[in-house]
This record gives structure tokens, sequence and C-alpha cells, in this order.
């Protein structure tokens, strides 16, 4: 496949005078697009509180916010998500129905964080939702036992449901007494995009040295030749970056150079990571955040093969 080339076209939802849903943090996004031309830019947002919660900002044609809302909060105390909940990953099932697959966390203890992924089912289009479960979906188990976080997911036909997912190895102790999280990216396959299943050889994307210990929020776009995915990843001494890889199965992956990279100065120029892309006739729409892992917004770059 052809290299893509990301220009920047800046920062397009900030949290400076925003709703208070969304007034410290704008970021983690997925985009549908919208039949008059826009997009529907489904994010985590996080108020003055500290309170994460998920909702949608609506875009016209020339990426002008034109309304928002919360549509997400955290779950009932003690369940996964009470404490938060991040990562939106939206699938449309039909001309009304929405899957929304997000990361949710409870109560750990200091230091540590526990991911589960969590859904969440939309009748009318995106305006409410429902939980599936209070419960995450069954994804925990010998081979994956101590946390699934963000997810992407296709749904390639009706009955095969593709998912890349991030999942923890291992919580390793530092020299300096501290504990790190590693993970990485594997693949599921389903029948109804609830209960999934794991082929025997599922690592999709794995650690390039020893240096890195972050590969999380995969974001797969599949085109005529193949597909490319985009993720966050991160190594020792280093902040996020925005990794990037090909396949022509989906399953064997290749990486090559993500062609985007920080800002000299600004709002992005300290780290950039969670990208989301989308196509707009011949044009690719990359969906990204920059310091702080949203804390400063959602920008937007744009290329052509």
């Amino acid at each position: 496949m052809k290299t893509i080339v990301w220009k920047k076209l800046g920062c397009i939802i900030s949290p400076q005078g925003a709703p208070a849903w969304r007034s410290a943090h704008a970021g983690m996004t997925s985009v549908l697009p919208a039949d008059d031309g826009g997009y529907r830019v489904f994010l985590t947002g996080k108020d003055e509180k500290g309170r994460f919660q998920i909702g949608w900002v609506d875009l016209d044609a020339q990426f002008n916010i034109t309304q928002d809302k919360p549509v997400l909060a955290a779950g009932r105390m003690g369940c996964f998500d009470s404490h938060g909940l991040c990562m939106p990953t939206v699938v449309r099932v039909s001309a009304t129905q929405l899957y929304l697959y997000y990361v949710g966390w409870g109560l750990t203890a200091p230091g540590f964080f526990v991911n589960r992924c969590g859904l969440a089912i939309s009748d009318d289009n995106g305006a409410t939702w429902r939980r599936w479960s209070e419960a995450p979906l069954p994804l925990i188990d010998e081979r994956d036992p101590i946390g699934v976080g963000t997810v992407d997911v296709l749904r390639e036909r009706p009955d095969f449901w593709r998912m890349w997912y991030t999942t923890f190895r291992e919580w390793r102790q530092m020299p300096d007494g501290s504990w790190r999280h590693f993970y990485h990216i594997k693949y599921a396959e389903s029948a109804d995009g609830i209960h999934w299943e794991k082929p025997a050889d599922n690592l999709a994307i794995d650690f390039i040295d020893d240096k890195e210990y972050a590969i999380g929020r995969p974001a797969v776009l599949k085109e005529a030749d193949g597909y490319r995915m985009w993720f966050a990843t991160r190594s020792d001494g280093a902040t996020y970056r925005i990794g990037y890889a090909e396949s022509t199965d989906g399953r064997h992956w290749t990486r090559r150079p993500a062609g985007i990279e920080p800002s000299a100065t600004g709002w992005d120029s300290e780290m950039v990571e969670y990208a989301y892309v989308v196509k707009r006739g011949a044009e690719y729409l990359m969906f990204y955040n920059g310091n702080g892992f949203g804390a400063s917004g959602t920008g937007l770059a744009i290329a052509q093969l």
C-alpha cells in the first residue's frame, strides 16, 4: 500500500470554553460520517471534578462544532466502570442501532489500574444508550487474565465481526520499586459482536524492542488491498507517539512509519496519540490527541495518497 503523508490542520475540539462535561479533557475519539457531510465524533470528556464520561460532538463539513451531548457516565458503585469510562469505539449495526465499546475502570490499589471492556447499545442512532450489562464483555480468560482495554471493532459481515484489542501482558516491578504496565494488541472474532473467540496465534502488534512497553488504542481501516492500523505506542524515556502498520489479512501486520510526529510548539508538541482515521473521497482524515492524553483537545490531520 502507498505511504500516507499527513498535514496537520490544528486542534478542532478544545476543552477551553467547552461545556462542563468536556471542559477538562476532550479526546480518545471514534468517528461516524453523517448524512450531511459532517461527522459525529464520539469522545471521552472530563469535567472540572475529574469525572470521565463519554459523549459526542457533531461537526459540519468544515469541521466546525454544531452541537454536543454527554451520553454515558460512570457505572454503579462497585461495578467495573464505577470510577470512569473512556476510549469509545462505535460500530453501526443498522440505520438506527449502534454498538459502543468502551474502557471502564473501578477501585484499584494506588499506582495500579485495571481496564475492562464494556458495551453500550443505542437504538435511536446515538441519542440515548443502555448498557449491554453492568458486567464487562467476557474477554478475560487464561490467555488474557489481567486486563483488556481499548478495542477497535470492524463488522465485515452481519455474522463476522473482527476485534483488535489491547491486553495487559504483565505488571513488572522496576529497579526503583515502582510498577510498570506492559500491554500490546491481540485479535479476536465474533458472530454477534458480544461473544468473542480468540484464534491460537492472535498476537497482532508486539513490542518492537526491549524499550517499548505500551501499545494500545488500535484503529483499523479496511482498504481494497488490505488493512491499515494506527495505534498508540510508548517506549522507556519517551511520551506517546502514533504507530502504524499494514496487513493483507487483518491478522499479520508489518509496522511502517506513521508519517506524523509532535509539533515544535503548541497543543501537540509533547506527544501525539490515539489516532482514528476515516476516508472522505480520496482523502484520509486523522482525528488524534496531543499533550496530556486529550487534555489539550482533539486535532485533525489530512492526507491524500
